[in-house]
């Protein structure tokens, strides 16, 4: 069973790291006429943000997907000449299976069924600047992906993060220093 579940924890890894939104440099999604958004590197003297993602089934249709982060202020460009409250500031990014859906500038929000496609799906956000470039730590992108198989009950498969909150709470599995915050329900 013990190698089973490392071959599963390898495969997912293997997967994870092929995906256009985990490359270091350049970032490969386009927007804005085409232009790449930078990745800017965190100071060392800088914590860096946190982030892990939960998904539930809404009680209506679709998916409620929810951003657990720390260090991190998340707000809409209309605040960005404020004064900071945190160093690092900005909006976050969501992609699902690759491609960019949409800006976030809260916590929560709803999926509707139609954003997913049957069967596996990848859910991932990044956090970013308010110019759109993605904060970096030692070359990784700050970010965190679910895999889940929408038509399954217990449909979230697989939990990803490269800087995650919940660090040492998974210490057994040797996976946890790739990120992986754990497996799925």
């Amino acid at each position: 069973m013990k190698i089973h579940n490392y071959l599963i924890v390898g495969a997912l890894l293997w997967t994870v790291a092929g995906t256009p939104t985990l490359a270091a440099q350049p970032n490969p999604h386009t927007e804005h006429s085409g232009d790449r958004h930078p990745v800017v590197e965190i100071p060392m003297y800088t914590a860096a943000p946190r982030i892990e993602l939960d998904i539930s089934r809404d009680t209506m249709s679709g998916f409620n997907l929810h951003i657990n982060y720390d260090r991190f202020e998340l707000e809409s460009p209309r605040y960005a000449n404020d004064v900071p409250q945190q160093f690092l500031e900005g909006h976050a990014h969501l992609y699902i299976n690759g491609k960019k859906v949409q800006r976030l500038y809260a916590a929560d929000m709803h999926l509707p069924e139609k954003l997913l496609q049957p069967g596996f799906n990848q859910i991932t956000v990044t956090l970013n600047a308010h110019d759109h470039s993605t904060w970096s730590r030692g070359g990784k992108r700050i970010l965190a992906t679910l895999f889940i198989q929408r038509d399954r009950k217990n449909f979230i498969l697989h939990r990803f993060s490269t800087s995650p909150i919940s660090t040492g709470k998974h210490n057994e599995n040797p996976a946890q220093a790739f990120g992986v915050v754990g497996t799925g329900n």
